[in-house]
């Protein structure tokens, strides 16, 4: 995989605001600042020796390649969490089989899709942990989460339970006790791809590719009070094969599906 070089700007005439995110960037990521001046994304990639920029604008982090743009927003979620509101139940849901109140653990956070509906359903009495083993992916969420601008009060309660953590789930399951969570959810990069997915394409690059073994379930029922659900393709027999046994349907067109082991 091709190592990536990631540098900090602004928008051209930035604010005191934008600065101080910068600032905050650095801190936290590591990341050299570049002057955006007169400069074009392009000419700055270019003139600067890196593979991406990440972009602070106004309203939000963009990082980019100068042809794929990725940033946090809450794509389907929000149609998912009104669908929950009006009565309707998610697949996810039923394969949880959630209550209010619950703890679900989401080891492939992501950009925190599934983890908005989870924690809509469970409620201010519930908690969600997701894990996010990019550095750049789990800052671009935790900012999102906490700062997107276009969340009603009711989003931005559900946005804001959730907490982010910056590990491999690997890692992070081992650190944990027994029956630490009522769930332990992933939902890892599939092995066959949908490449007609732009934003999943522009995601692909960061994400982790690695796929639950015998030893990383072993360890995720341990740390599940009641379930350890997974999705995968519709076709796929991976979850078979590491013995999930009851599945649910999933995806507008019942293209994905979960699996869940019930303790």
């Amino acid at each position: 995989m091709l190592i990536k070089t990631i540098k900090v700007t602004t928008t051209k005439g930035p604010s005191n605001n934008q600065l101080i995110k910068v600032g905050e960037i650095q801190e936290k990521l590591g990341l050299s600042y570049i002057e955006r001046k007169n400069n074009s994304i392009l000419q700055m990639l270019i003139k600067n020796d890196c593979t991406h920029l990440l972009v602070v604008k106004k309203d939000k982090l963009v990082l980019t390649d100068g042809k794929d743009n990725l940033f946090w927003h809450p794509n389907m979620s929000y149609l998912k969490i009104k669908a929950l509101q009006n009565g309707d139940v998610d697949p996810i849901i039923k394969a949880m089989d959630l209550k209010s109140g619950d703890s679900v653990l989401d080891c492939t956070l992501g950009f925190a899709a599934d983890a908005l509906v989870v924690s809509a359903f469970i409620g201010e009495s519930g908690r969600v942990i997701g894990t996010e083993a990019n550095k750049y992916i789990a800052y671009l969420t935790q900012d999102g989460l906490q700062n997107y601008a276009e969340a009603t009060d009711d989003m931005k309660s559900i946005m804001k339970r959730i907490e982010v953590i910056n590990a491999n789930y690997n890692d992070y399951l081992k650190s944990l006790d027994d029956n630490s969570f009522d769930v332990v959810y992933f939902d890892p990069m599939f092995k066959t791809p949908n490449m007609k997915s732009a934003f999943m394409n522009s995601l692909r690059p960061f994400a982790e590719h690695s796929y639950i073994t015998d030893t990383i379930l072993a360890e995720a029922l341990r740390v599940a009070r009641k379930r350890v659900v997974a999705k995968e393709r519709m076709f796929s027999k991976e979850l078979e094969n590491l013995g999930f046994k009851e599945f649910y349907g999933g995806g507008s067109r019942g293209s994905t599906k979960y699996g869940a082991f019930i303790l």
